[in-house]
């Protein structure tokens, strides 16, 4: 900077006063620009921050949320069996199968009377006795 002073300042001497005015308004228009931006940058900066902050907040309550529904899943898992989902889905099964039985002893047995075991164990689509 010194260097630079020594080898301008002769020369801004020998300029007309007019030309010093506007480089003189040109360097205070330039401080002013730097000042701008600087203040612009430290908007920047802090606006950067905050959003650091929301994001990891954000993440943090994400992972809450996650956690909630991981457990909420591993509770309905473990509970599944206590559902009406699963009694209906066990009732269907069981009627498959006890059809898939009385099918066998039709074929194992065509003399014997099906009729009351037809009865007792009715097909999957025939519904239980509670549906409307």
């Amino acid at each position: 900077m010194r260097t630079l002073l020594r080898r301008w300042l002769p020369r801004l001497w020998r300029l007309p006063i007019q030309k010093k005015r506007r480089l003189v308004d040109e360097v205070q228009c330039l401080r002013g620009d730097l000042d701008s931006s600087e203040s612009i940058r430290r908007e920047a900066e802090s606006s950067v921050a905050r959003l650091l902050g929301e994001k990891k907040e954000m993440e943090e309550r994400l992972g809450s949320v996650e956690a909630k529904l991981v457990n909420a899943e591993a509770e309905f898992v473990a509970n599944f069996h206590n559902t009406e989902a699963y009694t209906n889905f066990s009732d269907y099964f069981a009627r498959v199968g006890q059809q898939e039985v009385l099918a066998a002893l039709k074929n194992d047995y065509p003399n014997f009377d099906m009729g009351t075991l037809e009865a007792r164990f009715p097909p999957p689509d025939a519904g239980s006795e509670d549906e409307s």
